[in-house]
């Protein structure tokens, strides 16, 4: 599967800023929960961020979801 590189970039953005981190620490193959420490209201603030940049519903369980890496929420925020 193929993800939209600007929207990958664009997820690092938001959760660089929502963990505080600089954008080049956070790495695609990064678990959202389990390496990055974000939380349940951490996710719903990356979804609707998501949402307002691609128009598109980005489902908040599936990004609550254990193991869910920085790609794959991209991939999610695409419609993959």
């Amino acid at each position: 599967m193929t993800t939209d590189i600007a929207v990958l970039d664009r997820v690092r953005q938001i959760v660089a800023a929502l963990t505080e981190r600089p954008v080049e620490e956070i790495r695609p193959e990064d678990r959202l929960f389990e390496d990055l420490s974000l939380d349940s209201l951490q996710i719903t603030e990356l979804a609707e961020k998501l949402e307002n940049d691609t128009g598109l519903s980005v489902d908040e369980d599936r990004l609550n979801a254990s193991g869910v890496t920085v790609v794959r929420c991209a991939e999610l925020a695409t419609g993959h």
